[in-house]
C-alpha cells in the first residue's frame, strides 16, 4: 500500500533454436495504485498534575499509508481553552517522515496547577505539507483537570416494616463545589442483608452532581 512511482522490469530472450531474435527485451510495468498519503491527527489526553510542568503530551501524527518519498509538514500549537504560557509551552516545528515511516509525534509541554477548573484544550495545526495532503486538522491535546473535590457517601437507616418496600436514602457529598459536573458510579453489595431477599440490588448506576452543587441523593 506504499505510494510510489510506477516500476518496471525486463524480460530477456536468448538462445533461440530454429529462429532468430529480432527484439530481445520486453518491458513489464507495475502501475502504482496507491494514493498519495494524507496526514491525520487525533486527540490525546494528558492529566494536568500539580505545580510545575507535568511532562509532555505526545500527539500522534500519522500517514494514511506509506510513501517512497520523504514527507514533511509544519506544525504549531494554538490556544483552545488552554492558554500558552499559563497552561502549556507554545511550540512549532517541522515533522519529517522518511520513506516508509508512517508515525511521528508532536510533544507539547504542559503546566500543572492546583486550581479546580474545566478540562482545557490545545490545538495543534498542520500546514505546508510536501508530498502529501492534510487530511484532518487540527490535532487536539486535552488537558484533564485533576484538582476536583473528594467524594463521600453517607450511611442510611430505614425501618424494615412488615410488607412492601421502603427507601433507604443515601447522600453523596463533595468536599467543595466544583466548576464541572461530577459523575460517580454506585452499586450495592450484600453485608448481613441478602440481595433480592432483604433489599433490591443495584448492579451499577451513575449519579450526577451538577457544577456548583455539593451533593445529590439516590435510593435503595
Amino acid at each position: 500500500n506504499t505510494f510510489e512511482p510506477d516500476e518496471t522490469f525486463f524480460v530477456n530472450l536468448s538462445n533461440a533454436t530454429n529462429a532468430t531474435i529480432s527484439d530481445s527485451q520486453g518491458q513489464g510495468t507495475i502501475t502504482n495504485d496507491d494514493p498519495q498519503p494524507s496526514i491525520v491527527t487525533a486527540v490525546v489526553f494528558h492529566v494536568e498534575g500539580g505545580s510545575g510542568t507535568s511532562g509532555n503530551a505526545l500527539l500522534e501524527v500519522r500517514l494514511s499509508n506509506p510513501s517512497s518519498q520523504t514527507i514533511t509538514v509544519a506544525f504549531s500549537t494554538a490556544n483552545g481553552t488552554a492558554t500558552a504560557g499559563l497552561d502549556y509551552v507554545a511550540t512549532s516545528g517541522t515533522l519529517t517522515f522518511n520513506p516508509g515511516e508512517t508515525v511521528k509525534f508532536v510533544a507539547v509541554e504542559v503546566f500543572g496547577d492546583d486550581i479546580d477548573e474545566q478540562n482545557e484544550q490545545i490545538f495543534v495545526n498542520l500546514t505546508n505539507p510536501t508530498n502529501a495532503t492534510i487530511g484532518s486538522v487540527p490535532g487536539i491535546v486535552s488537558i484533564l483537570d485533576d484538582d476536583g473535590p473528594t467524594v463521600s457517601v453517607s450511611d442510611a437507616a430505614v425501618t424494615e416494616g412488615n410488607t412492601g418496600t421502603r427507601n433507604a436514602v443515601f447522600t453523596v457529598s463533595l468536599s467543595a463545589p466544583t466548576v464541572q459536573d461530577v459523575l460517580v458510579n454506585y452499586g450495592t453489595a450484600p453485608g448481613t442483608a441478602f440481595a433480592n431477599f432483604d433489599f433490591v440490588p443495584i448492579l451499577t448506576n451513575t449519579l450526577l452532581i451538577r457544577a456548583g452543587a455539593t451533593s445529590a441523593t439516590f435510593n435503595v
